[in-house]
């Protein structure tokens, strides 16, 4: 049989177009570490805030009432397409919402499926190398995360700056509970800038068009220990109990945050009850004393008026809910600082909290540090509670850098009280 020339070059061209295709075709499905558009199996640690998917989704999936940050899973890794599925929660958790994957539009599967953003991991086994322990978080990080503007409309409006659903247990920003948008109320432990054992103020109160009044009290167990009954032991102890701020028992404070943005809020706060004389625990100064006194200092506010400011810039840092940077002025200290709620990083989710407060001529300069782990719970609870250390940095009793305290802190969100349209 003869065979030509023509036919048997059609015939190999023919057979490496094939190949050709079969390779480009299999390397289009291969999934790759450095694009998330093709993983197959993957987990999205996902927030309301970041594009209208993730409240779509919860529609098509019955979920009610809707979260603001949760957990969604899409696994379309099986040949068979009835196998394919999208979960809200973690997969081992029995209240978790499961549906099939057909069920959902396709508008929101392609959203989903093209989704890169760093909260996009990948589920399926991974293949790595020497170097991946070094690597393998920095693959999550862009540039782009790292600072961006605020998503929410309340969080640079002056009249709807107050609304937070975040509730700390000593210090950091009041929660804020709005009844209708600028109008509602707003609860505090401790002063925005103050960490654990630190102070025993408490206050309550009313917000209307930027305007806040409110009433402050003290509880007295909220810091270490006075000087009233305590033991030799414990007058003997430096933990805790030094570069405190003592409240009166009934205080009034003031402030307006003023128009055209989240920018600056100036407040006043005046003494209207001192309240029964309860002095501080005194721990010794060791060095300087004929400069720096005998003791080491606290705040004790009895008498008098403050004025006080804070000046603020609202951001986004890693796709965090709430966070900003800032400069204050609170009972005669200056502040700089910076607080973020669920920063999303590397497969992480946390809050972070730094406040500086600059030596005066009552306190000591402090550093404040904390990281509070969330993703705790599960399913519904998933960013409701979030726990972690928390540091106070300053000058000890013989003149070293040292901590005052080292303790647990921890708060709760306990909602999102207004709903943007």
């Amino acid at each position: 049989m003869n065979i030509s020339k023509t036919s048997v070059y059609a015939f190999f061209t023919l057979l490496v177009l094939v190949l050709c295709f079969n390779v480009k075709n299999t390397y289009s499905q291969e999934v790759r570490e450095d694009d998330p558009k093709t993983f197959k199996y993957f987990k999205i640690n996902a927030n309301a805030d970041d594009d209208s998917v993730f409240v779509r989704i919860q529609d098509e999936m019955a979920v009610d009432p809707k979260l603001s940050t949760f957990t969604v899973i899409v696994n379309v890794s099986d040949a068979d397409p009835n196998n394919h599925y999208v979960v809200i929660g973690e997969e081992t958790d029995p209240t978790k919402i499961q549906v099939s994957w057909n069920n959902i539009t396709k508008p929101v599967q392609q959203k989903l499926l093209n989704w890169s953003a760093p909260n996009k991991i990948n589920l399926a086994q991974k293949k790595y190398n020497y170097i991946s322990v070094f690597v393998e978080a920095l693959k999550r990080i862009k540039i782009k995360e790292v600072i961006s503007p605020p998503k929410k409309e309340r969080e640079i409006l002056n009249t709807t700056a107050y609304i937070n659903p975040y509730l700390n247990f000593f210090g950091g920003e009041p929660l804020g509970i709005p009844l209708k948008k600028s109008f509602g109320f707003s609860f505090q432990l401790g002063t925005p800038y103050s960490g654990p054992l630190e102070t025993d103020l408490i206050a309550g109160n009313f917000h209307l068009l930027g305007a806040k009044v409110g009433v402050t009290t003290r509880i007295k167990e909220l810091v270490r220990k006075r000087d009233a009954g305590a033991t030799s032991g414990e007058k003997e102890s430096t933990f805790g109990n030094y570069n405190n701020i003592f409240t009166p028992k009934l205080g009034l404070q003031a402030s307006y945050v003023l128009p055209f943005g989240n920018f600056l809020e100036a407040s006043f706060f005046s003494v209207l009850d001192s309240g029964d004389y309860d002095p501080p625990l005194k721990v010794k100064n060791n060095l300087d004393t004929a400069i720096n006194g005998a003791y080491m200092p606290n705040i004790n506010i009895t008498k008098g008026s403050y004025f006080n400011f804070e000046f603020r810039y609202p951001i986004r840092t890693f796709g965090s809910t709430r966070a900003k940077i800032y400069i204050a002025k609170y009972f005669g200290e200056f502040h700089a600082g910076y607080s973020a709620r669920e920063i999303r990083l590397a497969g992480s989710v946390f809050d972070l909290r730094m406040d500086y407060t600059f030596s005066n001529a009552r306190r000591n300069w402090q550093f404040l540090w904390e990281a509070y782990v969330s993703n705790i719970s599960e399913s519904f609870g998933l960013s409701s509670f979030a726990i972690g250390p928390s540091v106070r940095l300053t000058k000890t009793p013989n003149g070293q850098f040292g901590v005052v305290t080292a303790m647990v802190n921890a708060r709760l969100k306990i909602g999102d009280f207004y709903e943007e349209k």
